[in-house]
């Protein structure tokens, strides 16, 4: 049974306007704190359920991070991809580096990952090799400029895999620290390609990238090698290649 008003009962009164406007305020306030709590929760929820494209048959080792902090807490994911030793060979010489014209064939597999990403970081290394009657000084510098190309042949092959215009990064560690030990340094010469599968606006990558690899490189040992091992990767920051 419904309850009739009385017309003659007296409506509620605000007990002034500035109560009435600040009631209002406060509601909106509200309604819009609901709405973005509700919206930053939906996004979180994506980044960490979401669904990645499977591991393709040319890499070895896959590690995903999420929710790396740069220096001001804004955050960015992470997959970092380790190739196998029969990717590898084709950065293992000078020669096949920068005069053979063919590229990798990437499998499907290979092309969903790449173009699941938000952008790509291509990894340029080199060994710990030094041609003999070279100083240490010189040497080094000339290998990090190989590694620099390592970098750049490899943006040049992910490129031919993408059908998105998604940004390529070259990231140049330099040149192996020498370990004392004569023999095979094709394991420093390691393709490694990292994928960005969000960040937040105006991200650092750089230094998130960075706290990705040193939060992780105990379950990743890539990870401590990529920032300890190598001459152009041990400081504050990166070197980007242009």
């Amino acid at each position: 049974m419904h309850t009739i008003a009385d017309p003659s009962e007296p409506r509620r009164q605000w007990r002034s306007r500035f109560v009435a406007i600040a009631w209002i305020l406060s509601t909106i306030a509200l309604a819009i704190s609901t709405s973005g709590l509700t919206y930053a929760t939906a996004v979180e929820v994506h980044r960490l359920t979401r669904t990645l494209p499977a591991r393709p048959p040319e890499v070895v080792r896959d590690v995903v991070v999420r929710n790396a902090p740069d220096n001001k807490g804004r955050r960015a994911s992470f997959r970092i991809l380790l190739f196998s030793d029969e990717f590898r060979w084709r950065l293992n010489s000078y020669n096949a580096l920068e005069s053979t014209p063919t590229q990798p064939d990437f499998t499907k597999e290979m092309r969903a990952v790449l173009n699941d990403a938000e952008e790509v970081i291509c990894i340029g290394a080199s060994s710990e090799e030094i041609p003999a009657g070279v100083s240490f000084e010189k040497g080094r510098a000339e290998e990090e400029k190989r590694a620099a190309r390592r970098a750049e042949r490899i943006a040049v092959w992910v490129r031919s895999a993408l059908t998105k215009a998604i940004p390529v990064r070259k990231l140049n560690v330099g040149h192996h620290v020498p370990t004392g030990h004569a023999g095979d340094t094709s394991e420093q010469r390691r393709v490694v390609i990292i994928l960005v599968l969000d960040s937040d606006a105006k991200t650092d990558v750089d230094q998130a990238l960075r706290a990705a690899m040193a939060r992780e490189s105990e379950r990743a040992p890539i990870f401590e090698t990529l920032l300890t091992k190598y001459s152009l990767a041990t400081g504050p920051a990166f070197t980007w290649v242009d």
